[in-house]
């Protein structure tokens, strides 16, 4: 089985080129059969003919929001979830985004960590048990899911169609396992004034912006500002510099009106210097994590001033708790919450048959014995599923490059995450 992963590798090297040069931001403009636009079905219909090509028979998709591809037999069914769409590229990329570039031993492009690389991965896992004959006592089926990056609406069809695997990970976080994911809410503020201030900042609810600008209104004309920071998962506030945040700071150094000063010096004190929630009351901590708060968005126009939060939050903490403090402080500074979303968390025991598997699958591959389940802010495909998991890809002394410039998976880690992912299928459906 692992001599067919390296026999293929080359191959699936390129498979992977093929699909990060299709720039398959999520979300794109509907067409007719294309729910998620355009580039995103075409990323769809190139990972189907990757795994046709690899000689699978059974492959459709659920109304082009999530593709399917299944092997073996049995009635129980295990499922490996990966995504093909990606967020926005964002700027200060030293490759092009979608170029999947090699260098010095790394494919560099959006969606080389997140997650376009793990699809691959796990289509050539399943086709290298295919090749080495490994019988099946349940089936496997690979899942790729179209919208993971803007609600998962792909896998919830899915699910209304499909129903639920009987077990199932997904290769979207870190290793070794990670069985328990933080609540994940997103909320968006607004102040209706008279502002000064052009501003449209941020890509993503889920992505710390590293660049912003804006133009002041005064009397001589618009003035400029720019600032630069550094780009990250929204889920890691303390591993990116927000550019938003140097933005607000930017603003209040410049000829702001009376109303104006009043609003982004708000701002400025309740949320600069802050990534835990503390200038709003909602730090919290418990076993699963510590509560995380990033601005990553931000637009100024003529209808006023609006702000979006990410927020990865404790399981034990209610959404109430989280919301009321805001709200209050926020009402403060004049903005009301136009709209906000909540996703609940998700957790499964170590000692259940899925966990200690991939467990124990890790420790053999990369000698790590010593490693426990880990818990995450980030929010992943597990949480859609009753018995499901996030593993891999990212090794835990690597550096998590997902929503950033320079994006990249190194080819050894690729090839690793293939191993793996083909020896806990092995594991987990075959004989």
């Amino acid at each position: 089985m692992h001599r067919i992963i390296e026999e293929s590798f080359d191959r699936q090297v390129k498979d992977l080129q093929a699909l990060i040069r299709i720039p398959s931001v999520s979300r794109g403009e509907p067409k007719e059969g294309m729910p998620y636009g355009e580039q995103v079905f075409n990323a769809l219909r190139a990972a189907q003919q990757i795994a046709r090509d690899l000689g699978f028979e059974k492959v459709w998709d659920v109304e082009a929001r999530c593709g399917v591809v299944e092997y073996g037999q049995g009635d129980e069914l295990v499922a490996v979830m990966a995504h093909l769409d990606v967020v926005p590229e964002g700027t200060g990329w030293t490759y092009p985004p979608y170029g999947a570039e090699i260098h010095d031993g790394a494919m560099y492009g959006r969606g080389t960590a997140d997650d376009k690389g793990a699809a691959v991965s796990a289509l050539y896992a399943l086709y290298a048990l295919k090749e080495s004959g490994v019988k099946m006592r349940r089936r496997v089926r690979i899942l790729l899911g179209c919208d993971e990056e803007r609600g998962s609406t792909g896998i919830e069809r899915y699910k209304e169609v499909e129903g639920e695997p009987d077990l199932a990970f997904t290769p979207d976080a870190t290793y070794p396992v990670v069985n328990s994911e933080m609540n994940i809410s997103h909320m968006l503020f607004e102040k209706k004034y008279s502002t000064a201030v052009r501003a449209k900042v941020g890509t993503a609810m889920n992505v710390i912006p590293g660049e912003a600008t804006a133009a002041v209104q005064g009397q001589d004309g618009p003035s400029a500002l720019s600032v630069k920071g550094k780009e990250g998962h929204a889920s890691m506030p303390d591993h990116a510099d927000n550019a938003l945040m140097k933005l607000v700071k930017a603003l209040l150094e410049a000829d702001l009106p009376a109303e104006d000063r009043v609003t982004f010096g708000g701002l400025m004190s309740l949320l600069s210097g802050y990534n835990h929630g503390e200038g709003l009351g909602v730090d919290f901590t418990d076993a699963s994590g510590r509560l995380t708060l990033a601005p990553t968005v931000l637009t100024a126009d003529e209808t006023g001033v609006s702000i979006g939060f990410d927020c990865r939050y404790p399981a034990s903490m209610t959404f109430e708790q989280l919301t009321g403090p805001i709200d209050e402080r926020m009402g403060q500074l004049g903005f009301s919450c136009r709209d906000r979303s909540d996703s609940k968390g998700h957790y499964i025991a170590p000692e259940t048959e899925l966990v200690s598997t991939l467990m124990e699958v890790y420790g053999e591959l990369s000698g790590d014995r010593e490693s426990k389940p880990i818990s995450i802010g980030g929010g992943t495909y597990a949480r859609e599923f009753q018995n499901a998991v996030a593993v891999g890809v990212t090794r835990p002394d690597r550096p998590d490059l997902c929503h950033i410039a320079d994006e990249n998976i190194l080819l050894s880690e690729m090839l690793f995450n293939t191993r793996f992912m083909a020896e806990s299928l092995k594991r987990l459906a075959g004989e």
